[in-house]
């Protein structure tokens, strides 16, 4: 059967941002982190090195989690509030104190907002850690959400309500510390540089799809095009010679 949905995903991203805690001088009694450094960075036109004004800020609140998976209520209270206010609201794990800890993770709004939203999770039984300071560290996050794509062509997807974020599709799952060894080659090396980076899969039948998600404003084609290609030529290369030429 056709599915009803077809350009929706359910799909998982893996990123590594500097992190440090958001809004200090608020009076807020939960921990919100914010990024603030992403890797492998994204610039600005012009500008050198990468200036992250140029991209949204995402905030990380860390939830206190007792026995039990949370997971499926984040999702449906995410979508709630996704329908009711266009806010993006989804399930991450965050590395704080030198572990990954269950977080929601909230872009497209202020303090007001995030305090909204975390009224919300409370009337739902789910806390937060407290607030405390934090100096900023690089860490990994696991990203958890539904979000829903168009095809530009053979490969390559853009995201639908976001158009500044695509997908790149590659034929096979890299293990991160590979796509960082490819992604800051390929960013060292080439006349263009003006994009983000991160790896993921969506869920679909019969298989998982794994892709390299960009983020850039108003790319075109034919430079989506040349980043997947020079990024399968790299991962090529070093397969075969464990080298990147």
């Amino acid at each position: 059967m056709k599915s009803q949905y077809p350009g929706q995903k359910y799909g998982t991203i893996l990123k590594r941002e500097a992190l440090s805690n958001a809004f200090v001088d608020a009076d807020i009694s939960f921990l919100v982190l914010k990024s603030s450094d992403p890797f492998p960075g994204f610039y600005c036109p012009g500008k050198n090195p990468a200036d992250n004004s140029c991209k949204e800020i995402s905030y990380y609140l860390p939830v206190q989690v007792q026995a039990g998976c949370i997971e499926d209520i984040i999702c449906r209270i995410s979508l709630e509030i996704f329908n009711g206010s266009k806010i993006q609201v989804c399930a991450s794990k965050v590395l704080l104190g030198g572990k990954f800890v269950q977080a929601i993770r909230i872009k497209g709004t202020n303090l007001t907002g995030i305090q909204r939203i975390v009224s919300i999770f409370n009337k739902n039984d789910i806390q937060f850690y407290k607030s405390r300071k934090v100096n900023i560290y690089l860490a990994k996050i696991y990203l958890k959400s539904f979000f829903e794509v168009k095809k530009l062509e053979s490969s390559i997807y853009q995201n639908t309500y976001t158009p500044e974020l695509f997908y790149l599709a590659i034929p096979e799952k890299l293990d991160w510390k590979l796509f960082e060894k490819l992604i800051t080659y390929q960013k060292t090396s080439s006349t263009f540089t003006n994009f983000d980076a991160a790896l993921g899969y969506w869920i679909q039948t019969p298989a998982f799809a794994d892709f390299i998600r960009i983020y850039g404003t108003k790319l075109k084609l034919s430079e989506l095009q040349a980043i997947r290609d020079g990024f399968l030529e790299n991962l090529k290369n070093y397969k075969e010679k464990k080298i990147l030429i």
